[in-house]
């Protein structure tokens, strides 16, 4: 069982994450098209924030988000972005208060089904540094009728390593002025992944120099 489900997850990376990287180099964003903005009880909701540490200015990241049912893949091609777009909440941390950076609130409205974050990146302006292959499969499951918070989306600019963490106490303040969300039961379901690191990274390196000395 193991190594069939194993067997899929790489299949489905084979399959949907040219998809995912041909809508980044295009520009393509569909992620509006899914802002939960009229409430559908067929549909499940998701929300949760995506930021960016920087130390200086931040340019933007942007996480993908696929569905894992490759079938009915409806969904693939769907970017969160530390900017915030129409009906979001912008987040900006300035000194004395840490971390320093920017970032959005998020409100998906998405088919019921389990989906999958998949990729994530920075953008350098002429250019885009992506992630290397997630450490686990990141997944999150869709149901009707709920609100799930997914967590913060965390990108660090200067190590070039993201983590997604519970920050919920902090993000509900910021998600509660939708006002859809505002008397919603939002129930916590934040996702835990550490050291997902972008390719050839800058902090990874130097961790490698501290460890050898």
């Amino acid at each position: 069982m193991f190594v069939r489900t194993t067997m899929l997850r790489a299949l489905a990376c084979a399959v949907l994450l040219p998809a995912l990287l041909s809508g980044c180099v295009t520009g393509r964003n569909s992620a509006p098209a899914f802002t939960y903005t009229t409430p559908d009880p067929a549909k499940g909701v998701v929300v949760g924030t995506v930021f960016e540490r920087a130390v200086f200015e931040a340019h933007g990241a942007r996480f993908g988000i696929v569905s894992s049912d490759l079938a009915a893949n409806k969904d693939k091609d769907l970017w969160l972005s530390s900017h915030a777009p129409a009906g979001q909440v912008s987040l900006q941390n300035v000194a004395p208060k840490v971390p320093t950076g920017k970032g959005s609130t998020f409100a998906l409205q998405l088919t019921p089904g389990r989906y999958r974050i998949l990729i994530w990146l920075l953008d350098y302006g002429s250019r885009s540094k992506y992630s290397e292959s997630s450490p686990k499969a990141i997944e999150f499951d869709v149901v009707a009728g709920k609100v799930i918070y997914l967590g913060r989306l965390d990108a660090n600019r200067f190590l070039e390593v993201a983590s997604i963490h519970d920050n919920f106490e902090e993000d509900i303040v910021y998600l509660k002025k939708n006002p859809l969300l505002a008397n919603a039961s939002i129930e916590n379901k934040a996702l835990e992944v550490s050291e997902w690191w972008l390719k050839d990274a800058t902090g990874k390196k130097l961790l490698e120099r501290n460890r050898v000395n």
